[in-house]
This record gives C-alpha cells, structure tokens and sequence, in this order.
C-alpha cells in the first residue's frame, strides 16, 4: 500500500516542512537533518529510497526528542527508525510515496 508523504507534518503544535535536498550530502555528510528552529525536515535527494524512507522515520524521531525532552542517542535513533521501517514494509507492505515532496534547489 502507497502512503503519500506531504510537505507539511504538525507535530505537537508546530508544523514542520518537508523537502528534499540535492546539497544536504555534500554540505554536511548527512542523509537527513532537522531543524527545529526553521521547523524543516531534509532528506538528501540522492539517496537510495529505503535510506529515505529510514532517515525520515529518523528525522521524526529526532523531533519527538526535542519535543518532549527524550533522552535518547543518535545510534538508538538509527535502530528505532530501522525497526519501525522494517516493520511497516516487510510486515504491512506499506511504501512512502515521495512524489509530492518539494526539491530545495540552491
């Protein structure tokens, strides 16, 4: 089942945008980065859809930290946001749709 990704998520009381961005990659060395201040999410252009689709899980993740002061590190991040992947695409069969995500172009 297709799940279409918007550009726009409220989490909590605030609104975070989504895009993708050819540049994120060479700029920082990242895959994805949040930022709670501009409220955006980015997800490197380039990156191979499952890596995608788990550094948005990722992302995600990050800012449920942020919000609600979690403590928890960047590798448990990376293994909870793989185990949620794993289990939503192998056992649900459920595919993020990415088509109507904007491209950061600088």
């Amino acid at each position: 089942m297709k799940v279409k990704l918007l550009p726009k998520y409220r989490m909590g009381i605030h609104t975070y945008s989504l895009s993708l961005d050819r540049n994120i990659r060479i700029d920082d060395a990242d895959i994805g980065q949040v930022s709670h201040r501009g409220q955006t999410i980015k997800i490197w252009t380039d990156a191979p859809l499952s890596m995608k689709n788990e550094t948005l899980v990722h992302e995600v993740i990050e800012i449920g930290k942020f919000m609600y002061r979690v403590q928890i590190d960047d590798a448990d991040i990376d293994r909870v946001a793989e185990c949620v992947c794993e289990f939503l695409m192998n056992n649900l069969g459920i595919e993020f749709d990415w088509s109507d995500i904007p491209q950061d172009i600088k």
